[in-house]
């Protein structure tokens, strides 16, 4: 459609007068724009998908726990008609099943626990999802026992995650969110469904890798409520993670032709100017430690990442190749919007931000 919709164009400036073509002219234009939006609705059709596809196993989940556990569980879900991206939902399977789990496990009592407290026996767990300000908020809470503040706290200091003496001073909610800390759990028994802290760090992991953020709120008998903040749109992309300087960086892998060590690339030098031999033929050098002004690769160590935009063909110096995978990336931060190389902030598996690199900026400012 579009194709055609600029063939007419073409034909309207060779074959009309000034006004006619002018009005035919504004005519195509609100027709190649109508076009645009219909595309681009239909692209957004495909990519997004209710949050129902994420929420609607998990009340069977929690049934079937609650059952091996000896504890009633009823499960409300809210908001399951909210659109988002599907890549935000497939990322987010597993970090929701440890969260229903984890409620159930640790957050509701037994139906005589129940009792005796004077509540209700039957335990509820209530799922919900809302768009806020272009965000997909996800809030998990039951009506449980609550978080045991001070048994984290103490397990916390066990554990060498806070001195005794800081210990004393945090206040609750600091408190609190050590329970996203690698290996910390108030559960004295390992078991099968809780392990033994391993899982809400993964979680936390899993969320901030997405661009987003849990919190989680808790009151002593009355209940604990995860809160997670994610972007209900995201984009993927394919990179090479590389260490340059001590530093881990990411280039888009399409742009990436092949990896060479440096012994093998023969890298020579010439005045300022470096070469490297691929295929036979001789290609320039960018030393990306010089270029990002960080610690230089040893001489005759590290390799050459063979790369090619804008029909230019280069090399760029690193120290090593250390990952190939897909990533979310995000947009540059606002302050570093300027700075024309950074094409983006590309959040690792491991849930620690690097940034992703823009090729073409590199070939332009190549000397």
């Amino acid at each position: 459609m579009l194709m055609q919709g600029q063939a007419r164009l073409e034909e309207l400036f060779r074959g009309a007068g000034y006004f006619a073509q002018h009005r035919a002219f504004g005519d195509e234009l609100e027709q190649l724009a109508r076009a645009v939006r219909e595309l681009r609705r239909r692209a957004l059709e495909i990519r997004t998908t209710p949050v129902r596809r994420l929420l609607e196993r998990l009340p069977r989940v929690a049934f079937d726990l609650g059952r091996e556990l000896g504890k009633r569980v009823r499960v409300e879900l809210a908001g399951e008609e909210v659109e988002v991206d599907r890549a935000v939902l497939d990322h987010l399977d597993d970090a929701l099943l440890h969260l229903v789990r984890n409620a159930i496990d640790h957050g509701l009592e037994t139906e005589a626990e129940r009792s005796a407290a004077g509540k209700d026996p039957v335990g509820l767990l209530r799922l919900g999802a809302t768009r806020v300000a272009g965000r997909l908020h996800l809030r998990i809470d039951e009506d449980g026992r609550g978080i045991d503040v001070e048994k984290v706290r103490r397990r916390a200091v066990d554990r060498g995650l806070v001195l005794p003496m800081v210990a004393e001073d945090l206040p609750a909610e600091r408190i609190r969110e050590l329970i996203f800390e690698p290996g910390l759990s108030t559960k004295d028994e390992v078991t099968d469904v809780s392990g033994r802290g391993v899982g809400l760090d993964v979680v936390k992991r899993q969320v901030e890798a997405l661009g987003g953020a849990i919190t989680v709120e808790s009151q002593t008998g009355k209940g604990t409520t995860f809160l997670l903040d994610l972007p209900s749109m995201v984009t993927l992309q394919r990179v090479l993670v590389l260490q340059v300087g001590g530093a881990r960086v990411a280039l888009p892998i399409l742009a990436s032709e092949a990896v060479l060590s440096a012994v093998e690339a023969a890298v020579e030098h010439a005045g300022v100017d470096s070469f490297f031999m691929f295929k036979d033929e001789p290609l320039p050098l960018v030393d990306l430690a010089q270029r990002l002004q960080l610690p230089a690769v040893a001489p005759g160590a590290g390799c050459v990442v063979v790369l090619e935009a804008r029909g230019f063909k280069l090399g760029v110096l690193v120290e090593r190749v250390l990952d190939d995978l897909e990533v979310f990336v995000r947009e540059t931060p606002e302050p570093l919007t300027e700075m024309t190389h950074l094409g983006g902030v590309a959040i690792l598996r491991d849930g620690a931000p690097v940034f992703l690199l823009e090729i073409g900026s590199l070939v332009e400012n190549f000397p």
